[in-house]
């Protein structure tokens, strides 16, 4: 049989019991066994950890209670709703520091495994106390309103999330709406001059052509021609 390295060595717990459990503890839960209660919980999730280091409280048939943790006895167990209670007002913090996409979606990577290891925490204390009793009324109210805050600080963040790639979306629509237009006005001045360029370009070139010495009136009327000409073009391009 596989021995439990977490399990603290002085402890005497039944085989039903270590039979149950690998090489690690796995996950959040509670064994009972001939009188024997173990309750196994998960520590708070570091960053970037797959690995849960486990927390256990251990009742004995004479019903007292033991502990993996710091502490005696079930008393242990406000120090370890406590870490969590501190593992959420850092969360928040961060949450209030958020503003663009990448704030939120780091935060949301920090949030993910706390908000599993609260929730199976939430129902492994459930189980415990229909067990135990009365005693673990107090920190299984604790365990749901962690729960419930980590719960609202997650859609409050995912929410955060949606609205900054929203808001990032509307700011690049608008700046290709600007260039858009800013592309109309441009065809539209060349549309105009169009014509007369054209006409310059070729009357400039050094070929006779004629019009070199031709009275003042035609350049008039070349002028007069071209300007009609880019006014139909531009309207042309403008044309829906």
């Amino acid at each position: 049989m596989i021995k439990n390295t977490e399990i603290p060595p002085g402890w005497k717990l039944p085989v039903e019991i270590t039979c149950r459990l690998g090489s690690s503890s796995g996950r959040q839960r509670i064994i009972a066994e001939n009188d024997h209660i173990l309750i196994v919980l998960h520590k708070v999730p570091k960053e970037h950890e797959s690995h849960r280091e486990s927390v256990f409280f251990w009742c004995d048939p004479e019903g007292s209670w033991n502990t993996s943790a710091q502490g005696n006895g079930l008393r242990a167990l406000d120090e370890y709703l406590e870490d969590y209670s501190k593992m959420e007002e850092v969360l928040d913090e961060s949450y209030e520091k958020a503003v663009v996409a990448g704030d939120f979606f780091k935060l949301l990577e920090k949030i993910a495994p706390v908000q599993r290891a609260v929730k199976n925490m939430c129902k492994t204390l459930q189980d415990a106390r229909q067990i135990v009793g009365e005693d673990l009324i107090d920190y299984r109210d604790k365990a749901e309103e962690l729960h419930r805050n980590i719960e609202l600080l997650y859609i409050d963040s995912k929410n955060g999330l949606d609205y900054a790639i929203a808001k990032k979306a509307e700011e690049q629509s608008e700046l290709q709406r600007q260039t858009l237009k800013a592309g109309h006005r441009l065809n539209t001045i060349m549309a105009l001059f169009l014509p007369i360029t054209a006409a310059a370009s070729l009357l400039g070139m050094n070929i006779t052509h004629g019009l070199e010495k031709a009275e003042t009136w035609v350049f008039g009327a070349i002028v007069g021609v071209c300007s009609v000409l880019g006014l139909l073009m531009r309207s042309w391009v403008i044309k829906k």
